[in-house]
């Protein structure tokens, strides 16, 4: 008995992690970092890049290319997304005006998920590549 409900839990979990029943049109991806000196905030979804560089000014929207969603996407897949909230930050310069202080949330149709923060440019390791990818993206954009 306790192997058949082994079997299949390992059933509904690998058929739950199948891209087809993920809907891309609801996943939205924000980074921010804030400092002082620094204010860049960034939001992605499937269907445009929303890119603020200064508080006073208006976010710069521009359409999403298949490429660059595609990018995101199979970037966010390597990522455990409900860990995300427990990551520890690599480093603590942000506490001291050495760093902007980022963020990083993902939001997938009524769920969200936060970074605790970090520094910017030292996000945590298991973020590293996404927040990559997303800097990356936005410096085309520019």
């Amino acid at each position: 008995m306790k192997l058949f409900l082994v079997i299949l839990s390992v059933i509904i979990n690998l058929n739950g992690c199948k891209d087809s029943n993920i809907i891309q049109e609801a996943i939205s991806i924000e980074y921010s970092a804030i400092s002082r000196g620094t204010y860049k905030n960034i939001i992605i979804n499937k269907k445009e890049i929303s890119f603020q560089k200064n508080r006073a000014s208006k976010a710069l929207v521009t359409p999403c290319s298949e490429e660059n969603w595609t990018s995101i996407y199979n970037t966010l897949k390597t990522v455990d997304i409900p860990n995300i909230p427990n990551l520890k930050a690599p480093s603590d310069k942000r506490m001291y005006d050495a760093a902007a202080i980022a963020k990083l949330k993902i939001t997938y149709q009524d769920s969200i998920y936060e970074s605790q923060p970090f520094d910017h440019g030292n996000p945590p390791q298991e973020i590293v590549q996404l927040v990559k990818e997303i800097l990356s993206i936005t410096e085309n954009i520019e």
